[in-house]
């Protein structure tokens, strides 16, 4: 069975009418199996992968009600068509309440359940159709999550990196400070290392402490290095 069948239930202890449907809708696209035993059915569903279940609504054991019911337990997506000799309004309004897609009263034409099991299946096509596009969706957006999740991961990354520079007067991925660090004695590279670190400080780079630190061990070097 290929995996795009539909995969469908009939449920009629009338062996004569669960064949004659079967007739009807097998199709190259939908595969069929029937039940004269509305139990065994039952257990059969509890087990088995199910699209569309036709039942009659009086059989000994358990009714089409009870088998709609159990039906949507188990699928909640399953379409249910309900069949009967016996309906009444009453049952119509009930079995629609429990979820049953159609309710179809016997006797009925063939093209009439032909036309009901054709539409049933165009749903179950939808609701495939509607779970892949949902399924696309959450894909799509886990992978956003995760494309903002990685962001957020480099710019805290990026951030901790600057404040660890910030802290490190002289770390080298600092922008500037290499020219303090690195600089040649001489008065006037101290001054330009005096003019770095006031550039730093205007961009925010170094704090008024880290500052006027540099800016003292600067002026200490300046002093020492003069010649009186």
């Amino acid at each position: 069975m290929q995996e795009s069948s539909i995969r469908s239930i009939i449920i009629d202890d009338d062996k004569t009418i669960g064949d004659i449907l079967k007739d009807l809708i097998s199709k190259e696209h939908a595969s069929v199996e029937v039940f004269n035993d509305s139990f065994e059915a039952i257990e059969f569903i509890k087990r088995n992968p199910f699209d569309i279940v036709i039942t009659d609504l009086v059989m000994p054991k358990v009714d089409g009600l009870e088998v709609l019911s159990q039906a949507k337990a188990i699928n909640p997506e399953v379409v249910v068509i309900i069949v009967t000799g016996h309906g009444s309004l009453e049952s119509a309004i009930e079995a629609i309440r429990g979820g049953a897609y159609d309710y179809i009263k016997k006797p009925f034409k063939l093209q009439e359940m032909e036309i009901v099991f054709n539409n049933a299946v165009e749903r179950v096509k939808l609701i495939r159709e509607n779970a892949r596009l949902l399924k696309e969706l959450e894909n799509a957006y886990a992978q956003l999550v995760a494309v903002k999740e990685e962001k957020e991961k480099g710019d805290y990354e990026r951030e901790t990196e600057q404040e660890r520079a910030r802290l490190n007067f002289f770390a080298s991925n600092r922008p500037g400070l290499h020219l303090v660090r690195n600089a040649s004695t001489g008065e006037s590279n101290y001054f330009e290392q005096l003019q770095n670190i006031a550039a730093l400080k205007k961009d925010g780079l170094l704090t008024e402490k880290e500052f006027k630190t540099l800016k003292t061990q600067i002026i200490k070097y300046l002093e020492s290095s003069t010649t009186y």
